[in-house]
């Protein structure tokens, strides 16, 4: 009886070894082929460089010959002629004179002086496996924060997925703003960003545009870099995280999105970029600017219903955190009444809004509302300072290990 029964728990001891290897063996077949995945993906990104540098943060700037760059694998831009600079530039209202005079933040990001690309090419980061995780991240994430100018029901908010805004609810054809950058404190699968959105569309066929500052934890190593993310159909199969697929043109010889920035500490030093997303209404293409610099942009064939203009602007931030695990902190990790050099801030808040004569205004004040998903933790709020640099202006942010 002895026998027997040693002999049944033999087999079945054998019997979960066997299914534990074959579980095994499954998992390690199944990330083989996510690896074949990526590096088949790689090869397309990644264009023939006419040379390279290795930054000082391990990443590698790739000159691409600008002609060849993976914008134009894209089939609706097989025959596109690439705009070497915006035909028009939105003026400003006077406060940027202002604003640069306050010395309240230093310059986040330059490229490193030995870093210079051959004429004709321009500078991408070199695509690597953790940025096409990273990518996947991002949509599945859904970063699709959506508004609508009558109400608030079309707006996205997935599990483990929050945001504090100020919401800019009227017809626009552009937005800029100065968002502080923070490197805020996360954990494995976490994601944190100050941004700029720019919206317009039904949910299942938004077009929108992001820009500004994202930490994840796949980053080098966790430091907030300069992002942006585009979609043309409510984040279903088009769009992408930086220039990760095809569709963003690069004309910019001294930025390269991906790049590190130098984050503000607590009560030191701040850093700002002034970052703009505008319709250049002779060609209809979206463009970004860092400071003034033209950095590239989106082509109006990717994404058609922003041709039009936008119906939404918001600035903030925004965190996920994967189902129980604790949040991650937003912003600077404070609540927004902590004020000036410890709670994260996006001044200058200004729209274009007259098509025929493009600049940058301040927005009427009952145009302006704040979105908060998550009160608890997370907080936005927003002011206008009329003798100051910073007109309007808005803080956000909340600590971490809030929610689980």
């Amino acid at each position: 009886m002895a026998t027997r029964n040693s002999k049944t728990i033999i087999v079945t001891a054998m019997s979960i070894v066997t299914f534990t290897l074959i579980l095994f063996a499954g998992s390690v077949q199944g990330l083989e082929e996510k690896s074949i995945e990526f590096d088949k993906q790689l090869n397309l990104i990644n264009k023939p460089p006419l040379k390279s540098f290795k930054t000082q943060h391990g990443y590698i700037i790739d000159c691409i010959d600008i002609y060849k760059q993976l914008a134009f694998d894209h089939p609706l831009l097989k025959n596109h002629t690439i705009q070497m600079k915006p035909k028009t530039i939105p003026k400003e209202n006077g406060r940027d004179k202002e604003a640069s005079s306050t010395k309240l933040y230093k310059s986040p990001i330059n490229m490193p002086k030995n870093i210079k690309c051959p004429t004709g090419s321009v500078p991408i980061k070199r695509a690597t496996r953790k940025d096409l995780l990273i990518a996947e991240s991002f949509k599945s994430m859904g970063l699709n924060h959506q508004t609508n100018t009558t109400q608030h029901t079309n707006i996205v908010d997935p599990k483990g997925h929050y945001f504090a805004v100020v919401v800019y609810r009227d017809h626009v054809y552009g937005a800029s703003s100065r968002i502080n950058i923070w490197k805020p404190n996360i954990k494995d699968g976490q994601l944190s960003i100050g941004t700029t959105w720019v919206v317009t569309g039904p949910k299942e066929d938004t077009n929108s545009i992001q820009a500004g500052w994202a930490v994840h934890k796949l980053l080098s190593p966790s430091d907030a870099t300069l992002y942006t993310f585009w979609t043309g159909d409510g984040y279903q199969k088009t769009g992408c995280y930086n220039v990760l697929c095809p569709g963003f043109v690069q004309v910019s010889t001294q930025i390269a999105l991906g790049q590190v920035l130098t984050p503000s500490t607590h009560n030191g030093a701040q850093t700002d970029m002034l970052i703009s997303i505008y319709l250049d209404r002779p060609t209809g293409n979206w463009w970004l600017m860092y400071e003034k610099e033209p950095v590239g942009y989106w082509p109006k064939d990717i994404i058609p219903r922003l041709g039009e203009g936008a119906t939404a602007v918001s600035w903030g931030g925004e965190i996920y955190s994967p189902v129980g695990t604790v949040s991650p902190a937003m912003g600077s990790g404070e609540l927004p009444n902590q004020g000036f050099g410890k709670s994260a801030y996006i001044m200058r808040i200004k729209v274009d809004k007259d098509y025929n004569h493009p600049q940058f205004l301040d927005p009427k004040k009952d145009s302006l509302s704040t979105l908060v998903t998550q009160p608890k933790c997370y907080n936005a709020q927003y002011g206008f300072q009329a003798a100051a640099a910073w007109g309007y202006y808005s803080f956000f942010g909340g600590p971490e290990n809030c929610l689980l």
